[in-house]
């Protein structure tokens, strides 16, 4: 045997050991069935890939140093804030209410509690919303702290920016927090550099290097949208700091769609500072401030400024990585009438799927709302093949027609309604950093609604009998992509 012909083999007995190895990894870890088939199957037919592919993305790492920095420093600001919320009496006891239990669950699995005396607000989308942020900063005394995923260093992103550097410049202290990967072209436009030679605090979110892939899963991201002012006023939804102008550069299976439509609230009260806490987490996280009294941004007395009782339920790699996901699942199962769903991204796990069938079996009006043309042709074809099975159920199924909806929206009985960052995807429920809010609230879930059933009005509702006509092929590709949901 050749030099060569003992290269050849040892590499081939190397890659058969490596993957072998690596499936029983898979199969030792507590992983839910469908990651393990899509892993299993990946192993025996991609040789070599497979297992280069796992190293990268297979497992939910945020690197043993940093979890265990996030855990202590999201222990120590919490219990810290709980306590300052109790001593103040705005932490909603929870008792026997309709939604409860609901409660209960989302303060054991996102370890803030529910907080009363808020007042909420609908904002709407696009270029309307950043101006509403730019009146938020130009009137901060204190401090403005900004968290989001894209940052559009151009259009209306850029008035943001300025406004930042007109409040650093008569004292107010600007933190800003963006993701590394959505935010790179900000973090490499002069604007970036503008407001930090103006004293704003810039910092991305989860860096990525060759070095951070050896120890860390590198597409964990920061996908929060968060703007906190003075810890009075904050903004909060889906939208990130982005406008009408905004056009995300496209890779492979990307197409050109738009506008973007989001869905954003304005929030006054004690809820305030529970978003105060999330981005003082995620900032100390990744910054070099070390912040040992967080006081200052939690003022005393506490403002109230309406009756809402609103839930800030965070989630992301870490402690407590599937929260929003829980909270979703007992949201669902508490619907007696009517549920509504607005999602931009719909690739659900088995629980989710089936806690929404579980609604419609059960007699309630179920409508979940999706854009009809999305920008991952991938992501689009794995969510189609989910409509049957709903559509059996008696879910019904609208494809709004006005642009990408990107809101991310619930509404159950007109009484309780969820606005917030998480898509209903596996992304969102166990390797983004997500906030989600679920607000308790007749008149604003009443409002919530209206702003969904205007999205209903711009779309087409999926009749079952003309779904279940798809050639054979459009079902063959959507049933190939969706052997890839757990790796959307």
């Amino acid at each position: 045997m050749s030099l060569g012909q003992e290269l050849s083999l040892a590499l081939l007995v190397l890659d058969y050991l490596v993957r072998l190895g690596i499936a029983l990894r898979i199969l030792i870890r507590r992983c839910p069935a469908a990651d393990t088939w899509a892993w299993l199957l990946l192993l025996l037919f991609m040789p070599t890939l497979s297992w280069v592919l796992y190293f990268l993305i297979g497992e939910n790492k945020l690197g043993f140093r940093r979890l265990g920095r996030y855990e202590q420093l999201t222990r120590r600001i919490e219990e810290d804030a709980v306590l300052h919320w109790r001593r103040q009496g705005v932490v909603h006891e929870v008792g026997r209410g309709a939604y409860e239990p609901l409660a209960h669950l989302g303060t054991f699995v996102g370890g803030i509690p529910p907080l009363t005396g808020n007042h909420v607000e609908l904002l709407g989308t696009g270029g309307p919303v950043l101006d509403e942020i730019i009146k938020a900063i130009d009137a901060s005394k204190h401090h403005c702290h900004l968290l989001f995923y894209i940052w559009m260093p151009a259009g209306k992103g850029v008035a943001v920016g300025e406004a930042l550097m007109r409040a650093a410049r008569r004292g107010v202290v600007c933190r800003v927090l963006v993701d590394a990967v959505g935010a790179k072209d900000f973090l490499s436009s002069d604007l970036c550099g503008a407001m930090r030679e103006a004293n704003v605090k810039v910092v991305s979110a989860l860096p990525v290097s060759p070095l951070r892939m050896l120890f860390a899963r590198i597409d964990l991201r920061n996908h929060r949208k968060i703007v906190v002012v003075d810890g009075e006023v904050a903004i909060t939804g889906s939208q990130n700091l982005t406008d009408e102008t905004f056009e995300p550069k496209r890779g492979f299976s990307k197409q050109r769609v738009g506008p973007w439509i989001d869905s954003t609230i304005r929030l006054r009260g004690p809820a305030v500072q529970a978003l105060q806490c999330v981005f003082l987490r995620d900032w100390l996280l990744d910054s070099d401030e070390t912040l040992p009294d967080v006081s200052p941004f939690f003022p005393v007395p506490i403002p109230v400024a309406g009756s809402s009782v609103v839930h800030v339920v965070p989630s992301g790699p870490g402690p407590r990585p599937d929260a929003i996901h829980q909270a979703l699942l007992a949201m669902f199962f508490e619907a007696k009438e009517e549920l509504i769903l607005t999602t931009p991204y719909f690739v659900p796990d088995e629980a989710t799927k089936a806690a929404i069938q579980n609604a419609a079996l059960r007699g309630v009006d179920v409508t979940l709302i999706v854009p009809d043309q999305l920008d991952a042709r991938v992501v689009a074809a794995a969510s189609r093949a989910h409509y049957e099975d709903l559509l059996d159920a008696g879910v019904k199924i609208l494809e709004h027609e006005g642009g990408l909806l990107h809101a991310k929206t619930a509404s159950i009985d007109r009484r309780l309604a969820m606005v917030g960052s998480a898509n209903l995807d596996m992304r969102s429920f166990w390797l983004n950093f997500e906030t989600t809010l679920f607000i308790h609230d007749d008149d604003f879930a009443s409002q919530l609604r209206f702003m969904q059933q205007h999205y209903a009005d711009q779309s087409r509702e999926i009749l079952p009998e003309q779904w279940k006509q798809r050639s054979i092929w459009a079902r063959l590709l959507d049933h190939l992509a969706q052997l890839l949901n757990p790796l959307l």
